[in-house]
């Protein structure tokens, strides 16, 4: 066994003699340790000022930390305590009424539906090509002239009725479509009344024809 004590390298860690200031291995310098006590600081001294307060404040971090722990524990039971509250609490239930106050009850009314007011014509009037006339001529054996009348107020849904009045068969024939529009062909010469009649109101127009 070797008598001279031996140091490890602080790099790379290989055990060497200490009569060498470098490492043999990588070459780092020994680093010598002092032998010197550090001095004390001024908090570590007993008696002094800077002692005194650093006790001061170490009481004081303990009473906080005492605090606040207590203030903890005492959250902890509060949460705990409402807890178990909650969970005893029943909920009361809400009582149903008997089959006797049901059968007792008043029945309620069923309105009775309001009926609608019918819609009265007011005006008809008779288009000649869309274009409202008193009087309009047709050509004998030409092609047949489609009239229309119109109903207000327009939302109206009564049958219009076409006719020729008296005396002028002879000088118009009148045919109506399925859309209630009134075809007038000429069969004669002179002229001839047509009438538009629907919801107890009429129009009239002149018809010439030749």
């Amino acid at each position: 066994m070797s008598l001279i004590p031996t140091v490890t390298c602080r790099r790379c860690g290989y055990e060497y003699k200490v009569t060498s200031r470098r490492c043999p291995n990588c070459g780092t310098r020994r680093v010598q340790q002092s032998g010197r006590t550090p001095a004390g600081t001024p908090s570590t001294v007993k008696g002094t000022a800077a002692n005194s307060r650093a006790s001061m404040n170490a009481r004081w971090q303990m009473i906080f930390g005492i605090v606040l722990v207590l203030a903890i524990i005492l959250a902890v039971i509060v949460m705990v305590t409402v807890s178990l509250n909650g969970e005893d609490a029943t909920p009361v239930a809400t009582p149903t009424p008997s089959a006797s106050s049901q059968a007792g009850a008043t029945p309620t009314p069923t309105a009775t539906p309001t009926p609608s007011e019918s819609i009265q014509v007011t005006s008809v009037t008779i288009a000649y090509y869309d274009d409202p006339r008193t009087e309009f001529g047709v050509t004998i054996g030409g092609s047949p002239t489609p009239v229309t009348a119109k109903v207000y107020p327009v939302d109206v849904e009564a049958e219009v009725n076409w006719s020729v009045k008296e005396g002028g068969e002879d000088i118009i024939s009148i045919s109506i479509d399925d859309d209630g529009t009134c075809e007038v062909e000429g069969i004669g010469n002179g002229s001839a009344v047509l009438v538009a009649e629907c919801g107890g109101v009429s129009a009239e127009c002149t018809v010439y024809s030749g």
